[in-house]
C-alpha cells in the first residue's frame, strides 16, 4: 500500500505530503505534524512484509524497525537526525523524524566533485562527533558513507540518518554481521559472518566518506584490496591534498583493524580536526637535568626520518620514494625509487655511505647514498618490513616486521644471521648501538626490548607508554635511548638502568626520532607530516 497525498497517520497527527522515496525494505514519505512542520515518515514496504520470502521474518523485520527507532531516539545530537514519535498505521511500523531540507554529501560530490579539505574535515568532524555518543550509547552505525550524511540548506551542518543497519557491541566481541554493507564503505571484518566487532568498523567508513569527500570517487571495496588491488593514495587523485590528511585516511583504511586508530576521536586527532592550542611543544623535566627545546621545524614531509652520521644529510619517506634533505636548510637533494609498496622505514650507515630502507613489500633494500643505486634486496620476512636499522660498522643490518620478529643480517653478504622473537605484536622500530652490543625494539604491544646483539638474548622490557612505541634510537654514546609513541611524546631513558629522566610532549603522535651525531639534537617526526628538530641546551 502506497500512501497518497492527504492521507491522515497517527489520528491525525501526520498528513502525507508526498512520497520522498524507496529502498529494498523501506519506504519514506514527507508528511506535516499538527504544528504545520514537515516531518520524514518512514516505514516498511507493504509489498516486502507480504513476499513469500519474507512472510516467515515478518515479526523480525517489525522488531529491527523498531529498534532502528529506539536506537535513534536514544542519540540526541544536533548531528544526528532526531526522532519525534514512533507508533504503527495499518499494521505497519512508523516513525516520524525530523525533516532535514538539503541534499545528501553523495549528491553533492557526484554534482560538484571533491569538496576542498577544510570544507570536508568540518563535515568529517561533526559527524565523529555525532558518532563518538553513538559509540558510547554502545551501537555501531555501520553504514556510514556520503548518501547517510544531509546537509541542512543553507548551512554547513552535516547530520547522520538511517540507522537500519545499527547494531549494539561490546569491543572485541565475537558477533554476527548482517550481510547488508556498502562496498567502498565496509570494512573486510563487515563481510565476514561472524566476526568482532568494534567501533574501528565505524572509523573505516567514515574515513572512506573522508576519502571520497576529498577525491569524488568511490574508495576501492575492501574484497579488491584483499586481492592485492592498490588503493590509491588520496593524493594521487588530488594533488591539494594535504600530507597529513593523506597519512590518515590511508591509516584510517588500514584492511588489518588493529593498524586503525581504535576510536573515532584516535581518528580525529590524526586529521587534525580537533582543536589544538596554538602554543609551544611543552617539555616536562627535572631540574636537575639538561633541558630540550625546538630548534626549527620542515614542513610538509613524511615523518619517518634517518639523519646521517657522516654528513648533513636528512632522510624521509614519501610513500614509495626516499627523499634526502640537507638537515640545516631543508633542501632536497636526491630521491630513491624500486620499492613495490610504501617504504616504512629507512636508515643510513655510519660512514654515510649505504642508506637501508625496509618495505610493505616485505624486502629490505639497500642502497648507494653518492650514486642512489640499489645495491642488493634482502628477502626472508614473511610480512612486511616495519624498520631497518644498521649498525656502526656497517656489518649488521636489523629489520622488524609485521610478522612480530627481529633479523639480523650481514650487510657485506646479505644473509640472515639469527632471528629474535618476544613481541607480542608487530616490531615497529629497532636500533643498534654505537659499539654494535646491544639492540632495542619497540612494538605495537606498547613496549621496548632491549637485546644483546651477540647473542640475541632479552636484556630488559621497558614500559612507561600509553601507546605504540614508534620509533627507537641510541645516542652515540651509548647512554641515552629515545622513543617515541603515538601517545604524542618522546622519552628518554638511561640504557644501563632502564630509567626514565625525560619526556617531550607534542601535540601530534611521533612516527620517528633519531639522534645528531653529537648526541646534542633529536628530530622527531609527528602525524602532522612535520619534522622537529630538538636540540639540548
Amino acid at each position: 500500500m502506497v500512501w497518497n497525498p492527504g492521507q491522515e497517520l497517527f489520528g491525525r497527527r501526520y498528513i502525507i505530503e508526498r512520497k520522498l522515496g524507496e529502498g529494498g525494505i523501506g519506504i519514506t514519505y514527507l508528511a506535516k505534524n499538527r504544528r504545520g512542520e514537515l516531518r520524514v515518515i518512514k516505514t516498511l514496504r507493504e509489498q516486502i512484509l507480504n513476499h513469500p520470502q519474507w512472510i516467515p521474518h515478518q515479526d523480525k523485520l517489525r522488531h529491527d524497525f523498531r529498534d532502528e527507532a529506539l536506537r535513534l531516539a536514544l542519540c540526541r545530537h544536533p548531528h544526528i537526525v532526531q526522532v519525534e514519535n514512533v507508533f504503527d498505521e495499518e499494521n505497519l511500523p512508523c516513525m516520524a523524524m525530523e525533516y532535514i531540507e538539503g541534499e545528501d554529501l553523495g549528491k553533492r560530490i557526484t554534482n560538484k566533485g571533491a569538496l576542498p579539505e577544510a570544507e570536508a574535515l568540518q563535515y568529517i568532524r561533526q559527524i565523529g562527533e555525532a558518532l563518538i555518543l553513538v559509540h558510547e550509547k554502545g551501537l555501531l552505525h555501520r553504514d556510514l558513507k556520503p548518501s547517510n550524511i544531509m546537509m541542512r540548506a543553507g548551512k554547513p551542518e552535516a547530520v547522520l540518518i538511517d540507522f537500519g543497519l545499527a547494531r549494539q557491541f561490546i569491543s572485541g566481541g565475537v558477533q554476527r554481521h548482517t550481510e547488508s554493507l556498502t562496498p567502498g564503505y565496509a570494512p573486510p571484518e563487515q563481510y565476514a559472518p561472524i566476526e568482532q566487532r568494534g567501533e574501528y568498523i565505524d572509523v573505516y567508513a567514515l574515513t572512506a566518506t573522508l576519502y571520497s569527500l576529498v577525491t569524488g570517487q568511490l574508495p576501492m571495496p575492501a574484497p579488491a584490496r584483499l586481492q592485492n588491488f592498490t588503493l590509491q593514495a588520496p593524493k594521487e587523485l588530488n594533488g591539494s591534498v594535504s600530507y597529513r590528511v593523506n597519512e590518515a585516511i590511508m591509516k584510517g583504511m588500514a584492511l588489518n583493524y588493529r593498524f586503525r586508530p581504535q576510536s573515532v576521536e584516535e581518528l580525529l586527532d590524526l586529521l587534525g580536526a580537533n582543536p589544538i592550542p596554538p602554543t609551544q611543544p611543552v617539555i616536562s623535566r627535572p631540574n636537575t637535568l639538561p633541558s630540550w627545546e625546538c630548534a626549527h621545524i620542515i614542513p610538509g614531509i613524511s615523518g619517518r626520518v634517518a639523519l646521517s652520521p657522516k654528513e648533513d644529510i636528512l632522510a624521509s619517506v614519501a610513500r614509495s620514494v626516499i627523499h634526502l634533505f640537507s638537515s640545516t636548510t631543508g633542501e632536497l637533494l636526491r630521491t630513491f625509487t624500486g620499492h613495490s609498496d610504501w617504504v616504512s622505514s629507512v636508515a643510513i650507515s655510519s660512514d654515510g655511505q649505504i642508506l637501508a630502507s625496509g618495505s610493505r613489500d616485505n624486502t629490505i633494500k639497500l642502497w648507494s647514498v653518492t650514486t642512489g643505486k640499489e645495491i642488493r634486496t634482502l628477502t626472508g620476512h614473511s610480512d612486511p618490513v616495519v624498520s631497518v636499522a644498521i649498525s656502526s660498522d656497517g656489518q649488521i643490518l636489523a629489520s622488524g616486521s609485521l610478522d612480530k620478529t627481529i633479523k639480523l643480517w650481514s650487510v657485506t653478504t646479505g644473509k640472515e644471521i639469527r632471528t629474535l622473537t618476544g613481541h607480542s605484536e608487530l616490531v615497529v622500530s629497532v636500533a643498534i648501538s654505537s659499539d654494535s652490543q646491544i639492540l632495542a625494539s619497540s612494538g605495537g604491544d606498547k613496549t621496548i626490548k632491549l637485546w644483546s646483539v651477540t647473542t640475541g638474548k632479552e636484556i630488559r622490557t621497558l614500559t612507561g607508554h600509553s601507546n605504540w612505541v614508534s620509533s627507537v634510537a641510541i645516542s652515540s654514546d651509548g647512554q641515552i635511548l629515545a622513543t617515541g609513541s603515538h601517545d604524542k611524546t618522546i622519552k628518554l631513558w638511561k640504557i644501563s638502568t632502564g630509567k626514565e629522566i625525560h619526556s617531550l610532549t607534542h601535540f601530534d603522535g611521533v612516527w620517528s626520532v633519531a639522534f645528531t651525531p653529537d648526541g646534542n639534537g633529536l628530530a622527531a617526526g609527528d602525524h602532522s607530516g612535520n619534522i622537529k628538530i630538538w636540540r639540548r641546551s
